[in-house]
């Protein structure tokens, strides 16, 4: 077992966290019952609170579920998802940018029901990558591939209060968006700034992750 997999829950574990993650599992599920919401962003407010592996998570918990899910890596400057999984970098800049299809780009893994698609080689620009409109393209033929299509990229915020543009311009393709929190290390101020970027992209933000809570001792994600 790597390193990387070992933060990867388990079918049927017991655990504060695994009951966390079916808990956020079921309310995307409702989402898309009441409001349709299929493709699903997970970003976060600053670097380091969490994301990626929040979505990763969750799309396991789906696929455990009996769900076909495609989970997507958007991440064109730290991209991390394949590591994870032990896949290759080949994904969305191939397809983007040397017409790749997508049936080559995509990539099993070893939990039924779940497929990555990378993040590719990592672009000069990100920006003009991701505004592409091959990607919306992209999106929408996953909607019909899958029953979940979850995605991750750059937080909205760097060091210094640098804004980044990535997460809006992917937010603004998707269906919905969720936005993971660091209990511990991310301001208010910092909060409410991502959450005014998502709403200036026109993201519809269906709900938040606060992680790394401790409770009785134990490390726990809460969602609403």
């Amino acid at each position: 077992m790597t390193k990387q997999n070992r933060y990867i829950l388990k079918d049927r574990e017991q655990s504060s966290v695994a009951e966390s993650f079916r808990a956020l599992s079921a309310a995307i599920q409702d989402a898309q019952e009441t409001s349709g919401v299929k493709t699903i962003l997970f970003t976060t407010a600053s670097s380091g609170d969490g994301d990626s592996m929040t979505a990763i998570n969750a799309a396991v918990t789906l696929a455990y579920a009996g769900n076909k899910v495609i989970l997507v890596d958007c991440d064109m400057r730290r991209p991390i998802v394949q590591e994870f999984f032990q896949l290759n970098f080949f994904g969305i800049t191939n397809i983007i940018m040397e017409d790749k299809s997508i049936e080559e780009a995509l990539q099993k893994t070893d939990i039924e029901g779940l497929t990555v698609l990378a993040s590719g080689s990592i672009p000069q620009s990100p920006v003009e990558l991701l505004s592409n409109p091959k990607l919306r393209e992209l999106l929408e033929t996953l909607k019909t591939m899958a029953d979940y299509v979850l995605l991750v990229s750059s937080p909205l915020i760097i060091k210094a209060s640098t804004i980044i543009s990535d997460a809006c311009i992917v937010a603004a393709k998707v269906d919905g968006v969720i936005l993971v929190i660091d209990s511990r290390s991310v301001k208010t101020k910092t909060a409410k700034k991502a959450v005014e970027l998502l709403h200036g992209a026109r993201a519809n933000l269906i709900g938040a992750v606060l992680n790394d809570v401790k409770l009785d001792e134990e490390f726990i994600y809460h969602a609403s």
